[in-house]
């Protein structure tokens, strides 16, 4: 059974976030990828997310961000986490500052799974006790152990 652990490794976690904007932390949250060679320095994932984030907020509110966007330069979904425990407005449909944040490139031709992994991870931040311990983890293997640990609890779903 595939699960989200497939997609996270703490070189692609982020904590804490240093952004203080929403341009800003997508850039921080790109800059794995891109040291990583997932992404093309030049690619243009920034401008791409931000004009999504321009026309609706990727913000699902409770502190949550699921920035997001697809790519002919990744074969698989790749994703970065990031924690700012400060907060970062993101303009939320709740009005609330957002603290965890899941940046998802997804194949150009494969849309499924990225929505697949994507609907995984809005279902799972939806618990508030899972957003609380992620806020407060003190390292990043903390919130590689604390997203394992809950996605076990929930194993109901395949992706």
């Amino acid at each position: 059974m595939s699960s989200l652990a497939q997609f996270i490794s703490k070189e692609f976690v982020v904590l804490p976030m240093v952004a203080t904007d929403m341009p800003s932390a997508i850039e921080e949250l790109l800059q794995p990828l891109r040291l990583h060679q997932i992404l093309d320095p030049a690619e243009q994932s920034a401008e791409t997310i931000l004009k999504r984030e321009r026309r609706m907020s990727t913000a699902v509110g409770k502190g949550v961000a699921l920035p997001q966007g697809l790519s002919d330069q990744v074969s698989d979904v790749a994703l970065v986490i990031g924690i700012a425990p400060k907060g970062i407005d993101f303009k939320a449909v709740d009005g609330m500052l957002c603290h965890i944040f899941v940046l998802f490139i997804g194949p150009t031709d494969q849309p499924d799974k990225h929505h697949k992994v994507l609907s995984r991870f809005t279902k799972l931040l939806s618990d508030g006790a899972l957003r609380s311990a992620l806020i407060e983890a003190p390292t990043i293997d903390s919130v590689i152990e604390i997203l394992a640990a809950w996605e076990r609890d929930d194993d109901d779903e395949s992706l």
